[in-house]
C-alpha cells in the first residue's frame, strides 16, 4: 500500500481536535481486557493508516484495547509535557529526537534495553537508526521509519546552462560553480541554489564531513566558533559568486525557492520531496547526495520519529507487545507503507519496494543509492537544541542581509548556545 506525500500535504496537520486524552496510563478494564493509550502526531491520512494498524493488532489480541489520540506536532508536545509532568502520559507514544534525551533523563520513558530481542525484536531493523533512541547506552526509543537529507536539482536547467552535473565525490566548490553557472543563464528570476547557510541541519552534514558533529554522544556541543565562521564565510563566497538565492527570496517562507522555481537546486529532507517538488516538477528533477568538504558526505540515517513507552505504564507487557507489532508485523508494514518514510524494518522495506511509484520510488531509489555512504544516526541532542536551531537561522539572517560579518555574528550565536544549553 502506498501513500502519496501530496495526500499528506493536502490533509494537513490541523488535527488537534482529536486531543491527547487526559486519563492516566492504561489499566485493566472491568471486562478483563487490558487498555493502553497510544498517542502520536501527524496528518489525518497518517492517522487513518495508524488506526488501521491498531485495529489489526486488536483483532489478533482480543484481550487488549488501544485508545488512540493524535495531534499536530507542536500541540502534541505541549500536551505531552503536561501529561508527563502530571504522571499520566500515554502508555505508548511517538517521540521526536529533540525531546527524547530530555524525557529519558527525567526518568519518564521506559528503558527498553532489557526487552530487546525478547519482547521487542530488533534483528530486522536498520542498525544505523538505533543510536537515535539511545541515551547513556540505554534504549528509550525505536525507529518508526528512515529518512536522510538530499540535494534536489532541476536537471533540465542545469543542462541548458551548461553546469557540471553532480557526481560522486563532488565538492562544495563544484556546487558553487555549477549554481553560479545556472544563475548566469537564468538569473535574476532563477538562482542556482536556495541559500542553505542558515539551516543548522546542513551545517551538521558539513561538520560530519570533517569528523565533527552538532552534538557529542553525551549531549554536549560538538563544534566551536571557528566552524561557524568557516561555514558562514563559505556562504559569503557563494553569495559573491551569485550562486544562491538573494535575501528577499530566501526570506520568503510561504514555500521554499525550489518548488517556487526561483532556484534550480535545494537541500531538503528526502521525506519532503513529494510534498512540494513533485507537485511542481513531476519527475523532471533529480536527487543526489551532498557535496563533500573532506571525508564522506556527512549525511546520517535518520528516523523521522520513534516509538517509546512511558516509564509509569501499568501495562508494560501489552505496551511492549504493541511496539513489537507496529515495527515488525508484515501486514502492519504493508498498511503503513511510506507514511513515516522508508520502513525501519528491512524485510518490510524490501517487500514494499516493488510497489512504489512516482515520488516514493524516486526517494526509495535515492536512499538505496546512498545507503552505503550514510553514517549512523547521532545520539539524541540535549534539551535546548531546538532553541539553538532557531537562533542559528536568526543570527545568520544578519549575515545574509550584510548586516554582520561571519566573524561578528558567530560569537553572538555561541553566546545564545551557551544560554540555551546551560553550558
Amino acid at each position: 500500500m502506498t501513500v502519496s506525500r501530496r495526500t499528506l500535504l493536502r490533509t494537513g496537520l490541523a488535527v488537534a481536535g482529536a486531543g491527547l486524552g487526559t486519563a492516566a496510563c492504561g489499566d485493566g478494564s472491568n471486562d478483563g481486557r487490558t487498555t493502553i493509550r497510544f498517542a502520536w502526531w501527524g496528518s489525518e491520512e497518517r492517522a487513518k493508516l495508524t488506526q488501521q494498524v491498531v485495529d489489526l493488532f486488536q483483532s489478533r489480541h482480543t484481550d487488549i484495547t488501544i485508545k488512540t489520540t493524535y495531534a499536530a506536532y507542536d500541540p502534541y508536545f505541549q500536551k505531552l509535557a503536561t501529561e508527563m509532568s502530571g504522571g499520566n502520559a500515554p502508555d505508548v507514544l511517538q517521540m521526536g529526537d529533540r525531546y527524547l534525551r530530555e524525557y529519558a533523563e527525567r526518568n519518564t520513558l521506559l528503558d527498553l534495553t532489557s526487552h530487546l530481542a525478547g519482547q521487542i525484536q530488533t534483528a530486522d531493523l536498520e542498525k544505523k537508526l538505533i543510536p537515535a533512541g539511545n541515551v547513556d547506552a540505554k534504549t528509550y526509543g525505536l525507529p518508526m521509519g528512515q529518512t536522510t537529507h538530499v540535494l534536489q536539482y532541476d536537471t533540465k536547467r542545469w543542462q541548458q546552462a551548461g553546469a557540471e552535473l553532480p557526481a560522486a565525490g563532488w565538492t562544495w566548490e563544484q556546487l558553487r560553480d555549477a549554481a553560479a553557472t545556472v544563475t548566469a543563464k537564468f538569473g535574476p528570476k532563477v538562482s542556482g541554489l536556495s541559500d542553505p547557510f542558515g539551516i543548522e541541519d546542513w551545517f551538521g552534514d558539513w561538520l560530519r564531513q570533517q569528523g565533527r558533529d552538532l552534538y557529542t554522544a553525551d549531549g554536549k556541543l560538538g563544534y566551536t566558533e571557528a566552524e561557524v565562521v568557516a561555514w558562514w564565510k563559505l556562504g559569503v563566497q557563494f553569495r559573491a559568486a551569485r550562486a544562491i538565492t538573494p535575501p528577499e527570496i530566501t526570506a520568503n517562507t510561504t514555500l521554499t525557492p525550489f518548488p517556487r522555481k526561483e532556484s534550480s537546486a535545494e537541500f531538503c529532507p528526502d521525506s519532503t520531496v513529494g510534498m512540494t517538488s513533485w507537485e511542481n516538477y513531476g519527475g523532471e528533477f533529480a536527487l543526489t547526495e551532498f557535496p563533500t568538504a573532506g571525508s564522506g558526505i556527512g549525511q546520517v540515517t535518520q528516523p523521522p520519529m520513534m516509538l517509546s513507552v512511558a516509564q509509569r505504564t501499568k501495562n508494560k507487557d501489552a505496551a511492549l507487545q504493541f511496539v513489537d507489532f507496529f515495527l515488525n508485523d508484515p501486514e502492519a508494514g504493508a498498511i503503513l507503507g511510506m507514511s513515516r518514510g522508508l520502513p525501519a524494518n528491512l524485510k518490510i522495506r524490501e517487500t514494499l519496494a516493488s510497489t512504489l511509484t512516482d515520488e516514493w520510488k524516486m526517494v526509495a531509489d535515492y536512499e538505496a543509492k546512498v545507503a552505503p555512504l550514510l553514517l549512523p544516526a547521532p545520539a539524541p541532542p540535549p534539551k535546548g537544541a531546538g532553541v539553538v536551531k532557531t537562533q542559528f537561522q536568526r543570527i545568520y539572517d544578519d549575515v545574509m542581509h550584510g548586516k554582520a560579518t561571519p566573524e561578528a555574528a558567530a560569537p553572538r550565536l555561541m553566546s545564545e548556545i551557551q544560554q540555551a544549553l546551560g553550558a
